[in-house]
């Protein structure tokens, strides 16, 4: 079993993408993940559906019909099943890998999931969220000493929506090389690349620079 640490979500961040070839604009939204009782956070990136829901979710709003994540819940929670904790177990290739432990009476099991999908649910279950410590040590940063309310600038986070579109790109081109000293090479420049992308983020979240 993997050491883990128990973490909170700090902030959820709507970013723009210019597409100036397209010429359109699409949305994502990055999930801040603080570790509890540390300073050090980390960002994962999710589409703007979950991203939405998580929103949300924290914010505890209601619609006239249940939404996908609402309705999941009730499901689950109308057949008996707890889900104890999520998790963000697992970062391959820059990939965060999510889990949802569930119990219905003394059976437990472990679901493989998109950490989107069970952070959005641990926001409408009350279930905790845990994350790897090796997650963290490799895409955490530590959160500035003098921390003060984060200040939203727009041309910094759309500076932060192209440099996430260069990073998906590198991905594709990354996973398409053949040598294993190229794609070592690829990977750790991309590494290098996140850490870079998330300081930038967790300086918007609680001000002050990582």
């Amino acid at each position: 079993m993997k050491a883990m640490v128990k973490v909170s979500i700090a902030d959820v961040l709507g970013i723009e993408n210019t597409d100036e070839e397209m010429a359109r604009t699409t949305q994502q939204f990055v999930v801040v993940l603080k570790q509890d009782g540390g300073n050090r956070a980390f960002p994962i990136w999710v589409g703007p559906a979950e991203g939405e829901a998580i929103v949300m979710g924290l914010k505890d709003i209601q619609l006239p019909r249940p939404m996908t994540h609402n309705f999941i819940a009730n499901l689950l929670d109308a057949a008996g099943v707890e889900i104890e904790e999520v998790r963000v177990e697992v970062v391959e290739r820059d990939t965060f890998i999510g889990v949802a432990k569930i119990r219905v009476g003394d059976v437990v099991s472990e679901v493989d999931a998109r950490p989107s999908d069970v952070f959005a649910l641990a926001v409408r279950t009350g279930a905790p969220i845990y994350a790897a410590e090796d997650v963290i040590d490799r895409a955490g940063v530590e959160i500035p000493l003098e921390t003060s309310p984060a200040l939203k600038c727009e041309a910094e986070i759309t500076n932060m929506g192209k440099l996430a579109e260069d990073m998906i790109n590198s991905m594709q081109k990354a996973s398409e090389q053949r040598s294993e000293a190229q794609v070592t090479h690829s990977t750790e420049e991309l590494s290098d690349r996140m850490k870079s992308m998330a300081r930038n983020i967790i300086g918007q979240v609680f001000g002050g620079s990582a």
